[in-house]
């Protein structure tokens, strides 16, 4: 079984989390970071890490195409050139351009298949998770991903989903079409006609719409969630790997109450 890990950060949240991600990865996948131009030197390089220029090629046209089109409608949640800095009161669910870079990261990767990127699963990791306990592909199939699902996230039945770790099943085409039509809300820019333009909230408006029509089966991570608040301790990833999600655990280093 071939898998893939992906994630992005740029020269800023490397140096404010994405450092942690990188120092702890101690995993037998290929690890694909998608980057704008700058990769760490401080780190040494690895035949298991590979590098992608998310703003260079096709793809890179496409993002750059999309940030135009909708910079002047887009609400910024974090100050310009600083992505520690949280805009207070700033409404981050109609931040579209903070949120698009993972969506044009992921989708790349999973839709653009070389040979050496032809993968069974995929797994999105946002850049924030740390590494602390190592797995196989026996622990993805058995705990993250059962091979008859399509795909995994982290449902909460009364929020929008939580999509810090999301995992792809590519050996169906039912995964292909739900990857492929989440893009599209992107490049045919009808994400805007939505409430909100957040990841997790387009992820969830084209799951429901894959799994009534595609029969899109999705694999719930966090069965017994019924808050809004960090799912991350009821997954089963918690064992394996920490989430700093939010800006007091990335200012920490570690997880927090």
């Amino acid at each position: 079984m071939k898998i893939g890990i992906v994630t992005s950060f740029n020269e800023k949240l490397y140096k404010y989390y994405a450092h942690r991600f990188l120092e702890s990865y101690n995993l037998p996948f290929n690890l694909h970071i998608y980057h704008e131009g700058w990769i760490p030197e401080d780190f040494p390089l690895r035949d298991n890490i590979h590098y992608h220029n998310i703003m260079a090629g096709k793809n890179g046209n496409q993002l750059k195409k999309f940030i135009q089109r909708i910079k002047e409608r887009n609400i910024s949640s974090t100050e310009e050139g600083r992505p520690d800095k949280i805009i207070q009161g700033a409404n981050y669910k109609m931040d579209a351009i903070r949120f698009a870079y993972k969506v044009f990261a992921k989708t790349d990767l999973m839709l653009h298949e070389t040979e050496k990127t032809n993968y069974d699963y995929v797994f999105w990791m946002d850049a924030d998770i740390v590494f602390k306990k190592f797995f196989d592909a026996k622990v993805i199939v058995e705990k993250f991903l059962p091979s008859e699902y399509h795909i995994s996230h982290i449902h909460r039945p009364t929020y929008y989903s939580e999509c810090g770790f999301v995992g792809y099943n590519l050996r169906h085409w039912e995964t292909k079409m739900f990857v492929k039509k989440f893009r599209h809300m992107y490049t045919s820019m009808s994400f805007a006609r939505e409430e909100e333009w957040h990841d997790s909230y387009l992820f969830d408006v084209v799951r429901k719409k894959c799994e009534d029509v595609d029969g899109l089966k999705s694999f719930n991570l966090a069965p017994y969630i019924r808050k809004v608040g960090n799912p991350w301790p009821n997954t089963p990833m918690s064992e394996y790997m920490d989430h700093h999600k939010g800006k007091a655990r990335k200012d920490a280093g570690e997880m927090l109450p």
